[in-house]
């Protein structure tokens, strides 16, 4: 979700608040709720990415920033 899109649900969820709109309320939840699985998924999906990747160029897999190999 871009900011632009999560700024106009920001108003749409204060009108609906205002209005006392349970309807519209859960909607925007529901929304909501659906993008960030889609972000988690995604996030996860990333990490997988990366340990696949790491072993074959090399990177540390684990530890802290700084041990790379030199």
């Amino acid at each position: 979700m871009r900011r632009d899109e999560l700024d106009a649900l920001g108003v749409e969820l204060m009108s609906a608040d205002e209005a006392a709109d349970s309807r519209r309320l859960a909607a925007i939840a529901w929304q909501l709720y659906s993008e960030a699985g889609v972000t988690q998924a995604e996030v996860e999906r990333l990490h997988s990415l990366l340990r696949c990747v790491t072993p074959v160029i090399g990177w540390p897999a684990a530890g802290p920033a700084g041990t790379a190999r030199r």
